[in-house]
């Protein structure tokens, strides 16, 4: 009793080494190949058969319970192979595996039958003796016992999957199905096996009960031995879908092609994905009414949402708006009517849009096609951020403005400067005469000393304006002080109210203490009268009772203004300026105006109300002054000026460099 109880636990450490062997030949097929895993699947075939032939058998506790080695102890795992190539690789692999084992068993006839040929054939060495009646009794069993394997094995591999396939198609669990399938199938094997092999002895049936209780417990174990593997080693059984009897239609048709392609399908699909989800861009599927149905992570990112869940079945449409702020209309295309319109991409919307709030609002580039996927009818919507770049072409485009509008200034006080020396030197020779006629000549007549008179006025105007042009050039000569801005303000303030209207309203605020700057007090008085002379006759419309003037004068870090000196590229403090504000609540100006203030001869007043020189003049003996202007203004609203100029206390030049 002891020695067949050892040789059943050595006959189960047998088969369980042996499927072991192939459990991890099979688990390292994707680092060594599959070709390891194979040829030990067509070794342990061919061995099978040897001990099949040679009739090795175990008898349990002298109860006449025996049970084949080659049937059991080998069999057993070359079955469990094909269950693992089933249930992880699919139905083509399968195929490929009872392909190839049909394909054994018919070299393996041919090879036998020729050598049990060369044993009776004389001339051959081995064609005599023990040896040669030993191989070729061997043979002959052998292919007896091959083709006995062949037939239960034929029936095997298509049954195996069938019983397993249903099993896992009614849910139940991985155990459960191995174990169906295997004892379903072994059921068969042996029947058809032992009809083959004993079917000339009698009572062979005996043979089928005596060995198949042995079997069943083997099948058990080796049951166990696959569903851990399947549970701890590779997870999960392939997850294609797969019909009960997909097994028999892979030989009846074209099922290997059509897996071949739906694999190859699979496989671009999942590269699709990976693109997909993987873009920087926006890329979402949506609804006929512009519900998410799926998106990738830019998208999520987009939306400020963590899961892919969180956006789902919102509307997405919904989210957007215009270029006004506005909702945005309808932007769903239609979906195409014929494959020309597919081709046209007349199906295709494409458009630019705002997604999120205020404060971090995305300006989205959007185009959006109308698709339909197993009659379903979508959308296909991709979207590119264009924040940064919107952002970045905004201002390029002020920059180019304020660069035109230097360069033009520069460009005009250039040939001011040209035309008023010579305008000067004209107007000087003109006086000159006139001293000389009064000199040599003397007029009775009082009309004629009254028409010099007029001309040495006009001249002297003449020049006057000159000093203007000459001054808006950078040309002009200034007398540099230190002066307190506080008291400069006030001093021109008292200069323009007698000159203004009493009903004007007039405020000042001007910071405590002393503002020191260094500049020419005459030039400096002329800008702030220039400017509140424009600002009250910008507000003659408003009648005499809605006439407010401010005037303020403070630190340029107190005014809530962005410092944007033109055509300057280095970066200004400040700290480093003080600032006079004149702000009226006249009748303003549009863009195009305010870009051409500053060019002499420019007015928007009626002629013979203004020379178009006072804000030139402003412009180039503030920047003289190694400041600038900035303007605010709205049509209907009124216009602020602000001044800044530089402190004694460090002054930064607009060519970049500071000084002391």
């Amino acid at each position: 009793m002891l020695e067949s109880l050892y040789a059943v636990l050595l006959t189960f450490l047998e088969m369980t080494f042996i499927f072991v062997g192939l459990a991890l030949l099979h688990n390292q097929r994707k680092v060594i190949g599959s070709a390891a895993f194979y040829v030990a699947i067509g070794l342990l075939f061919v061995f099978t058969q040897f001990v099949s032939a040679a009739e090795l058998s175990v008898n349990v506790f002298s109860a006449n319970l025996n049970f084949s080695v080659g049937s059991t102890a080998l069999f057993l795992p070359y079955l469990g192979a094909l269950m693992l190539v089933y249930a992880t690789q699919g139905t083509l692999e399968a195929q490929r595996m009872i392909t190839g084992a049909v394909a054994g068993f018919g070299l393996f006839i041919y090879l036998s039958t020729l050598t049990s040929l060369q044993c009776n054939w004389l001339g051959f060495a081995i064609s005599q003796g023990t040896s040669a009646d030993s191989l070729d009794y061997l043979l002959q069993q052998s292919r007896r016992s091959m083709t006995a394997s062949t037939l239960a094995q034929l029936f095997d591999l298509f049954l195996l999957p069938i019983f397993f396939q249903r099993l896992r198609n009614a849910n139940c669990r991985i155990f459960f199905c191995v174990l169906g399938a295997m004892l379903f199938t072994q059921l068969i094997d042996s029947f058809i096996y032992l009809s083959v092999t004993y079917w000339d002895r009698p009572q062979w049936w005996l043979y089928i009960n005596n060995s198949f209780l042995i079997k069943s417990i083997a099948t058990v174990w080796i049951s166990a031995l696959i569903s851990i593997y399947l549970f701890l080693v590779e997870k999960e059984v392939a997850n294609e879908p797969r019909g009960t009897l997909d097994i028999i239609f892979a030989f009846l048709g074209g099922y290997g092609k059509a897996q071949i392609l739906e694999r190859n399908l699979r496989e671009w699909e999942g590269r699709y994905r990976m693109v997909v989800e993987n873009a920087s861009e926006m890329i979402m599927l949506l609804d006929q009414q512009g519900c998410i149905i799926d998106a990738n992570y830019a998208a999520i990112g987009m939306l400020k949402a963590r899961k892919k869940q969180e956006i789902i079945g919102a509307n997405f449409m919904a989210m957007l708006r215009a270029e006004n702020r506005l909702p945005l209309p309808p932007m769903l295309p239609q979906e195409p009517k014929n494959m020309q319109d597919t081709a046209t991409r007349i199906n295709t919307n494409h458009f630019k849009c705002y997604l999120g709030s205020d404060k971090d609002q995305l300006r989205l580039d959007i185009s959006i096609s109308a698709i339909e996927f197993k009659d379903v009818k979508m959308h296909v919507l991709l979207g590119r951020d264009i924040t940064e770049e919107s952002r970045l072409a905004s201002e390029k485009e002020i920059l180019s403005e304020q660069l035109a509008h230097s360069q033009r200034l520069e460009a005009v006080g250039q040939l001011a400067g040209g035309v008023a020396h010579d305008f000067n030197n004209h107007i000087h020779a003109i006086l000159g005469h006139l001293d000389l006629i009064r000199l040599f000549y003397k007029f009775d007549d009082p009309k004629v000393s009254k028409h010099l008179d007029k001309i040495t006025q006009i001249s002297e105007q003449a020049g006057l304006l000159t000093e203007q042009l000459l001054g808006f050039a950078r040309k002009g000569k200034y007398q540099e002080t230190i002066l307190d801005l506080n008291n400069l303000i006030r001093k021109s303030t008292e200069l323009f109210l007698p000159n203004s209207q009493k009903s004007l309203d007039l405020i000042i605020e001007i910071a405590p203490g002393e503002m020191p700057i260094r500049g020419d007090k005459v030039q400096l008085q002329q800008v702030i009268i220039n400017l509140l002379i424009n600002a009250r006759d910008a507000m003659e419309s408003n009648g005499d009772e809605d006439m407010r003037l401010m005037v303020r004068v403070d630190s340029a870090e107190k005014f809530n203004i962005p410092l944007k000196p033109a055509g300057v590229k280095v970066k200004v403090h400040p700290e480093d300026y003080y600032c006079i504000m004149i702000e009226d609540n006249g009748c303003g100006m549009d863009k195009s105006t305010m870009l051409r203030i500053f060019e002499p001869f420019f007015t928007t007043k009626p002629i013979g109300k203004g020379t178009g020189m006072g804000l030139a003049m402003v412009y180039g003996t503030v920047s003289n002054h190694h400041g600038w202007v900035q303007v605010t203004s709205k049509v209907g609203k009124g216009t602020a000026f602000y001044v800044f100029l530089p402190k004694t206390v460090r002054r930064v030049d607009l060519s970049g460099t500071a000084t002391i």
